[in-house]
């Protein structure tokens, strides 16, 4: 057993607390692809960090109509001096931004003072403002407020396909994993049928070669081809080994707890396995595939927030107008306003704008640049995504094909051997031969596990990972 946090898991046991027939799985003690990835899924560590990702979503929104929010302020300012206050300032307001660039606000006063400037004076009951501010130029259609609302939403989008985007990789990873289980397994046991075979040859010609039915040679060539088993044998051990505990590092529970497989468990052998079938596509269904895939659509979000910048730099080429409006009351014994008059107000204007627009203008071309940038970058981006998606179809329907074609091999390589081994027997045949049969016979085999593994990687891509994991 190992330390510290590693436990020993019998996962057929795991299986059952995720709802998964327990029984089954110890009866058939075969470990199916899809037991292994709900678990991964469910509990691998990266999992919760991709629900941590759409939480950042939620709070980049948060952030971006942070903006909006109202906000008060208030100042108190007063000078005393000779015994004497000269001036007392006093105020509160309450400014609320809105999404067409007005600003609603309001505010009291209350100044007084025997030195305070007159026209600051309030009466003892304060003086009351409420009104608006309004941006006539820059700002008129977006500002900064905007602007980042705006971004926010699409970065939010974007961080929900990097989270789909983190599953995808998570799952794909984790299939290649088991799939190198898988061929490891499969390749394990074709080589110890082999050496059992081997050793039964060599047992065979030894006890002829001893009565003079086959010269001593044979024996040699029996036990060098038995020995190039045995070391095939081992490195298939080594392999096995290895992947086993590749896979181990893609099971936990609660994305806290490593788990290990237990002795008992397999994946299935290559005999059992069966093809999966992928879809027919179409033209269309290729450029749909690309259109809603994860980074298209991100490379898509870095255009749109482009433009948003690139709209806010064209915004300060505008001159700064602000108009201001804001009724006056004197009411403070009642409800304020309620003595509202016409004839009571402030208002004001603000304009400002520079001459040579220097600065305005490089921001602005430079946001068009980059935007044209990511632009030239998207169509890159859709042509290798299209590609990838028609060849990783091309190559899972090859693979139906090619494996019809290697099972029929595999029992085409079989009758050969066991004509040769007749031949043989009857004096007719060699050794040399023999072995060349068997070493046929295995590499068909292997060729089979290959290409059984590149089918199911296929299925995995196009079931879990391409767009929704």
């Amino acid at each position: 057993m190992k330390s510290g946090i590693k436990h020993i898991f019998l996962i057929g046991l795991f299986l059952f607390a995720a709802h998964v027939n327990f029984a089954q799985s110890v009866a058939s003690s075969v470990f199916t692809f899809e037991e292994y990835i709900s678990i991964v899924k469910e509990h691998h560590p990266m999992a919760y960090v991709s629900e941590l990702k759409g939480n950042e979503a939620q709070y980049l929104i948060q952030e971006g109509k942070g903006g909006f929010d109202p906000k008060l302020n208030g100042n108190l300012n007063q000078k005393y001096f000779d015994g004497k206050q000269y001036y007392s300032h006093l105020h509160a307001g309450l400014k609320v931004p809105t999404w067409f660039g007005i600003t609603v606000q309001a505010g009291y006063d209350e100044n007084s003072g025997v030195r305070l400037n007159p026209e600051a004076y309030t009466s003892n009951t304060g003086l009351w403002s409420a009104g608006l501010a309004i941006e006539l130029g820059n700002g008129l259609f977006i500002d900064q407020r905007r602007a980042d609302l705006k971004q926010a939403k699409i970065y939010a989008n974007s961080t929900e396909m990097e989270q789909k985007l983190m599953m995808n990789q998570l799952v794909f990873d984790a299939s290649v994993a088991y799939y190198d289980w898988f061929k490891a397994y499969n390749t394990f046991t074709i080589y110890q049928e082999a050496v059992e075979n081997a050793t039964a040859r060599f047992e065979n010609v030894r006890g002829l070669s001893k009565f003079g039915d086959k010269p001593s040679v044979d024996t040699l060539k029996a036990l060098i081809f038995l020995q190039e088993r045995q070391l095939n044998l081992e490195i298939a051990q080594l392999e096995l080994t290895n992947k086993r505990a590749l896979l181990e590092v893609f099971l936990w529970q609660d994305g806290l707890i490593p788990l290990e497989i237990s002795e008992g468990l397999r994946p299935m052998s290559y005999e059992e396995f069966e093809t999966s079938i992928p879809p027919l596509v179409s033209a269309e269904m290729i450029d749909s595939l690309a259109l809603y895939h994860p980074d298209f659509i991100i490379s898509q979000n870095k255009i749109e927030v482009s433009k948003i910048d690139y709209r806010l730099k064209r915004e300060q080429l505008k001159p700064s107008v602000q108009l201001k409006y804001n009724a006056l009351s004197t009411n403070g014994n009642q409800t304020p306003f309620a003595d509202y008059s016409v004839s009571n107000y402030k208002w004001g204007a603000t304009v400002s704008y520079p001459i040579f627009t220097r600065k305005e203008r490089a921001k602005t071309k430079l946001a068009k640049l980059k935007l044209e940038q990511l632009e030239s970058q998207l169509e890159l981006k859709s042509a290798e995504l299209n590609y990838k998606i028609q060849t990783s179809f091309n190559v899972w329907s090859s693979t139906v094909n090619q494996y019809e074609i290697y099972a029929k091999s595999i029992l085409n390589y079989s009758s050969l051997l066991q004509s040769e081994i007749t031949l043989f027997q009857i004096g007719e045949g060699s050794m040399f031969l023999v072995n060349q049969r068997d070493q046929e016979l295995i590499e068909a085999q292997l060729k089979l596990i290959k290409i059984a593994v590149d089918n199911k990687l296929g299925e995995v891509w196009y079931n879990y990972a391409r767009v929704n994991p």
